[in-house]
């Protein structure tokens, strides 16, 4: 915002200069006549003072060699002011036949313009910035607050005064991120309160399961009921890492990680989560920039969906240099479909899938928003597959 005021200062100092510089060649050109001279009586008394020649002399017009064009211009009886060279201006003026020369006279000091100009551009420019510096500054206040307000929501309070240029602006802001904190808030609470009133009695239905499964293991109906409630609870992870991802509950920053004990921590959560996958990690060792939590959420994520379409292979592969992490999730499974760019917006599935939840996508999505990243999918040159592609900068 500072650079905005700045260059708002700059134009209006340079149009200054122009309206200036206009009116002073507009007064120039309507001034009175160049070929017409003015002695002031301070020149005239100090001629008068220290004079001991005359004041007047006249020559025949023979005897002066002036250039054509001054010739002209004396003979067409107007006055010349010529320098001497010492300061001094002499004037000549034809009379009859004979030229008379008055002087010499001082030259009179030309008036310093310049510095009047720059001190009126200056006052301008304060008188300017006195007037704006109150609307510059509160919208640089909107503005971190707005930045803020976009990296984790909160309650905003009234701080814009009344008196404000920009208080409508400020309020209307305010009003409308109270009620999009409200909305966000209550989506978290209804996520809860849905997750915990599902989860009571999902836990009783399991531990009834578990004891009947006891008594008769060969129950096809237990094995139906207990795959449902498995279904059901994968579905309520889902949602809740969809609703802690949606409305930013814990805002995301880049740290530098060491690569070789994040990767052994997420191969050692996959190998339960996915024991049926033969998993590969391909990494350098060494450091990169990411926020581990999330990045975690977002490969589990990747891998579970690769699951569901690979035959037995996954493998994930991370390289970076100093300028840019990549890391891709690939699997063995017959690929793309037509609908894959669809698949990473919210609750959007295949046309082929009927297990997911369309959320493991855009929360990779989300993932790689946060990380300044890019997200894409594409197919497997290695293994035949679908090909997940995250890259972000490798900074802080």
């Amino acid at each position: 915002m500072r650079n905005q005021m700045l260059r708002l200062l700059g134009i209006f100092a340079l149009a200054l200069i122009v309206v200036l510089s206009a009116l002073s060649a507009l007064y120039q050109n309507y001034s009175d006549d160049p070929g017409e001279y003015a002695i002031s009586a301070a020149q005239l008394a100090k001629v008068l003072e220290h004079r001991d020649t005359p004041l007047a002399q006249s020559y025949p017009l023979t005897a002066v060699h002036f250039p054509h064009e001054l010739m002209e211009r004396l003979q067409g009886g107007e006055i010349i002011g010529l320098d001497n060279g010492d300061e001094q201006i002499l004037f000549y003026h034809l009379s009859d036949t004979n030229v008379v020369q008055i002087g010499p006279f001082p030259q009179r000091q030309q008036e310093n313009v310049t510095q009047w100009r720059l001190l009126f551009i200056g006052a301008m420019l304060l008188v300017l910035l006195a007037a704006i510096w109150p609307m510059f500054r509160d919208l640089n206040r909107l503005q971190n607050t707005a930045i803020r307000f976009s990296n984790k929501p909160f309650r905003l309070p009234s701080r814009t005064s009344r008196r404000s240029t920009i208080y409508p602006l400020a309020e209307t802001f305010r009003r409308n991120a109270n009620i999009v904190l409200g909305y966000c808030q209550m989506n978290q609470d209804l996520a809860r309160t849905i997750a915990h009133e599902i989860r009571t009695p999902l836990a009783r239905i399991k531990f009834q399961l578990a004891l009947e499964n006891k008594a008769n293991e060969s129950n096809d109906g237990n094995r139906m009921i207990a795959q449902a409630t498995g279904d059901i609870e994968s579905l309520i992870e889902k949602y809740l890492t969809f609703a802690k991802i949606e409305i930013q509950e814990q805002f995301i920053s880049r740290k530098q990680n060491a690569l070789n004990p994040f990767f052994s921590t997420l191969s050692d959560s996959l190998e339960v989560q996915c024991p049926d996958l033969q998993i590969g990690y391909y990494f350098a060792d060494g450091n990169a920039w990411f926020e581990p939590d999330s990045l975690t959420i977002a490969i589990h994520n990747l891998v579970t969906n690769a699951r569901k379409y690979a035959e037995d292979r996954v493998d994930v592969r991370f390289h970076h240099d100093i300028n840019r992490c990549v890391l891709t999730v690939e699997d063995n499974g017959p690929g793309l479909a037509g609908d894959a760019l669809e698949l990473t917006d919210a609750f959007t599935r295949s046309a082929t899938d009927d297990q997911g939840y369309g959320l493991g996508l855009y929360i990779v999505k989300k993932v790689m928003m946060w990380h300044d990243g890019e997200f894409q999918l594409d197919r497997s040159p290695t293994l035949g597959g679908t090909r997940a592609t995250l890259s972000w900068p490798n900074s802080a």
